[in-house]
């Protein structure tokens, strides 16, 4: 810290960071109510404040919540500030029955305390909704309710306090001392970017512990995923459609994973097979797939320096870190997607070496190795085909912009001969499916959707019969509501950033608020970096990665307004290794020390939201 003291001026940026963290810490938390609730319930559920300023009406846009449980009955979450807020609005429970509040504490700084702990307290709150009896004796709140959205109202008078300075000079001390103590022994693993493997390191351990201790079926859909990994533990083709071996493969929808293109449920199986002798419960068994996968993305980062920046999206995402500790292909697709970028961006790839190496037997090696990276690619679920296009259309730029005039019919001859190669995997897959299935394999899987999905699923039920989330457009439903009224992109954006579970566990507002600015903040950093100081090969492809990602995010957004309502963040993960690859073709152009910070700030957001709400909420396994 001396050198840092003595030299300021060079380390500039780090004192503009603090001001950041500084300025956060009062925006997020001084200037944000604080609530302290004491509530005894039944069952798992949602406890809901809502705020409302004099003339407006309660949205789900101002509303903070926290999921209570059983077994707890002391929670702390933060609201909003207090001083524009005319009433609240406390939905206590999510269930028909009863439930207790003992106390609720609503403090700010600069603002008189809000208590709810006594029986004349309490009856300051008027019943709205779904209330059928409540009972404000013996300093309780005892609700009991009709409906799943009981709700009481409270009016709010906010009365003006000294604002205590001192325990905000204090916490901003505490934040100025955390981070240049930290910055000082840590910036030298700025060079070469060596703070990502390090990083991936701890990402590493965060899974392994998700993937031993969390329940059975508590993951999106894993008990369809280990139905079908469980199948090609004792087979090599895929099955005839309908044979009741693999019933339980099949979703609510009518369809089953083994019957799309993925190799993932392959790979996973022979793995769960393999590892057999170590007598694992099914479900972590078939975990350690992906664990494996996580495992050489991380020593292939400690090999290969250039590969990191391409790693470096993985770092600023707890959903990324979350689909690897638990059975699913997208951990597959993150994977493939981090190697086949690899080989576009390091110069010493297989894929690179082919295409420059003039002659000799070892550029049929390099072909079949940069061709089986591409071929997977075909291999995964279909938004991954936005990141193939990106990296044909960076090979491409290579040998237009990259390339001398006489060159580059040889290099793009190269360049499809991998494409056709990497395809001939996805032909083995197809032929395999078309020889168990025959020609008519389509018009199978349409049959057992017909017979297998449940009515409420069933695209041969009346759309009014229909599970209300399907088929919206046809319904009347416009696309302004879809985003408005439903929160599409607020949804999408949040279970991108930390959503476990059935979408059960998230943070509060206040964690999503930070990821949301510091995470634009980093992206528009890089944009514009790229986009002001590099050349026109650098420019082309940032114009590809915002086209492309605009794209996906459109596609995602119109399947869930015409098909199936599902704002999930996980069908835009293909946008983190499409930024990987962009920020390692520009590195030249963008500064390592704020990459470094920046990096840094989004990984203790994301390791927060995993540890704190991941691990510590999961319902857990009792036997490995």
């Amino acid at each position: 810290m001396d050198k840092i003291i003595a030299s300021p001026w060079r380390h500039i940026f780090i004192f503009v960071v603090c001001l950041a963290a500084c300025a956060a810490f009062y925006s997020f938390f001084i200037s944000k109510a604080h609530v302290d609730l004491t509530i005894h319930v039944d069952k798992r559920t949602v406890f809901k404040i809502y705020w409302a300023k004099a003339g407006e009406n309660f949205s789900e846009n101002n509303m903070t919540r926290v999921l209570v449980k059983p077994e707890i009955q002391q929670y702390g979450f933060h609201l909003t500030n207090l001083k524009q807020i005319d009433r609240l609005r406390i939905d206590p429970q999510e269930y028909v029955g009863k439930s207790e509040i003992e106390e609720i504490r609503i403090r700010q700084n600069g603002v008189k305390e809000i208590a709810l702990t006594s029986s004349s307290d309490f009856a300051r709150l008027k019943p709205l909704d779904q209330i059928e009896g409540y009972s404000t004796a013996q300093d309780k709140l005892v609700t009991v309710s009709t409906g799943i959205d009981p709700n009481f109202l409270l009016e709010v008078h906010a009365v003006a306090e000294p604002f205590d300075w001192g325990s905000v000079i204090a916490g901003c001390i505490f934040i100025w001392t955390v981070i240049l103590v930290v910055y000082s022994f840590t910036h030298h693993l700025g060079f070469a970017y060596r703070y990502v493997p390090v990083l991936l390191f701890a990402v590493f351990l965060f899974v392994v512990i998700m993937a031993l201790i969390s329940e059975r079926n508590v993951h999106p859909d894993e008990y369809v995923h280990i139905a079908a990994a469980r199948y090609y533990q004792d087979h090599w083709f895929p099955p005839e459609i309908g044979d009741p071996a693999v019933a339980e493969t099949y979703s609510v929808y009518g369809f089953s994973r083994l019957n799309t293109n993925e190799i993932y449920y392959l790979l996973c199986g022979k793995t769960a097979k393999i590892i057999a002798p170590l007598e694992l419960s099914e479900y972590v068994a078939c975990r350690v797939f992906n664990l494996l996968l996580l495992g050489l993305i991380l020593l292939f980062t400690l090999r290969e320096p250039d590969s990191r920046l391409v790693a470096v999206p993985l770092l600023i995402s707890p959903q990324v870190w979350y689909l690897f500790s638990y059975c699913n292909s997208d951990a597959f697709a993150i994977t493939v997607a981090f190697f086949a970028g690899c080989q576009v961006v390091i110069r010493s790839s297989a894929l690179n070496r082919f295409l420059l190496m003039r002659q000799g037997f070892r550029q049929w090696g390099y072909l079949l190795i940069a061709a089986f990276s591409f071929g997977l690619l075909f291999l995964l679920k279909k938004n991954f085909l936005v990141f193939t296009a990106l990296l044909l259309w960076v090979i491409l730029l290579k040998i237009w912009l990259r390339t001398e005039k006489e060159n580059r019919g040889v290099l793009l001859r190269r360049a499809v001969a991998v494409c056709l190669v990497g395809l001939s995997l996805m032909a083995v897959k197809i032929g395999a499916d078309y020889h168990v299935n025959g020609l008519d394999r389509r018009e199978k899987i349409l049959e057992m959707r017909d017979k297998l999905a449940l009515p409420l699923y069933s695209p041969h039920t009346p759309l009014e019969k229909q599970h209300a989330n399907l088929s919206m457009k046809q319904r009347g439903i416009t696309l302004a509501r879809i985003i408005h009224q439903d929160r599409w992109f607020e949804k999408t954006f949040r279970s991108a950033f930390g959503v476990y579970g059935y979408t059960t566990i998230s943070a509060g507002f206040g964690y999503y608020d930070l990821v949301r600015w510091t995470g634009l903040s980093f992206l528009a950093l890089v944009l514009v970096s790229l986009l002001v100081r590099a050349g026109v090969y650098v420019n082309l492809q940032t114009l590809a990665v915002v086209g492309l990602s605009v794209a996906l995010i459109a596609v995602a957004l119109y399947h869930s307004w015409t098909k199936d309502f599902q704002p999930q963040g996980r069908y835009l993960i293909p946008i983190l290794p499409m930024l990987g690859v962009l920020c390692a073709q520009g590195k030249e152009y963008l500064s390592v020390k704020i990459m470094t910070i920046f990096t840094l700030c989004m990984f203790l957001l994301s390791s927060y939201s995993f540890i704190c709400l991941g691990l510590l909420e999961i319902p857990r396994l009792l036997r490995v």
